[in-house]
């Protein structure tokens, strides 16, 4: 049985939030959780909550590649020993944030390696004391989703595109994504914050 939340965890920072069950199958629903939650326009950045999952299942190679491409930015927290399917899944997000407990098999079979050795390893981008992997997860999404959702969508997506181009294609992509975002609202709005020395409130226009 999973446990999912869709929608606003927080409404000023706009960060959504989808729960993985103790024993989640998310092949069978993650990924039209998450095109609801693009389409509804509202949510800025994801947050995949696996901290109290025990057995997630694996997702297949094209469902992975999906999640991998989502539009927004997705953030990844777990707390101990979330399953087998959780590793994959985990490095599909953009950010990954583990418990001070917490350990994953990076292929089926395979050792697992605990939080620090997933930090030294580069598979985890923060650790968080125990029972604290949620709530860190919770502080760097609304620091995303603070910031222009169009500059942070177009970063995700010159990084995941531009890693699988030669370096001079990926670098004509990266500055084409620029040039459009010179043309934005947001871009402006940016600016005068700036000059005014004031926070800036984005649009995504």
């Amino acid at each position: 049985m999973r446990c999912r939340l869709r929608g606003m965890g927080d409404t000023e920072s706009r960060v959504a939030w989808v729960r993985l069950a103790r024993d989640a199958a998310p092949g069978e629903w993650l990924l039209p959780e998450l095109e609801a939650i693009r389409e509804g326009g509202e949510a800025r950045v994801v947050v995949l909550d696996a901290t109290g999952a025990e057995a997630v299942e694996a997702m297949g190679a094209e469902q992975l590649r999906a999640l991998t491409l989502f539009a927004l930015p997705v953030v990844c927290c777990f707390e101990g020993e979330p399953g087998e399917g959780m590793a994959d899944i985990a490095l599909a997000a953009d950010i990954r944030v583990c418990g001070a407990g917490g350990a994953l098999a990076v292929r089926p079979g395979a050792e697992r390696l605990d939080a620090e050795a997933l930090l030294q390893a580069g598979l985890v981008t923060a650790v968080a004391a125990a029972g604290e992997a949620a709530g860190e997860a919770r502080r760097v999404a609304g620091v995303i989703a603070s910031r222009g959702p169009i500059a942070t969508r177009l970063a995700k997506e010159a990084i995941k595109r531009g890693a699988g181009q030669p370096l001079e294609q990926a670098l004509r992509f990266e500055t084409d994504l620029t040039l459009l975002l010179q043309t934005t609202k947001d871009r402006a709005e940016g600016v005068r914050a700036f000059l005014e020395k004031r926070p800036p409130l984005f649009t995504g226009e």
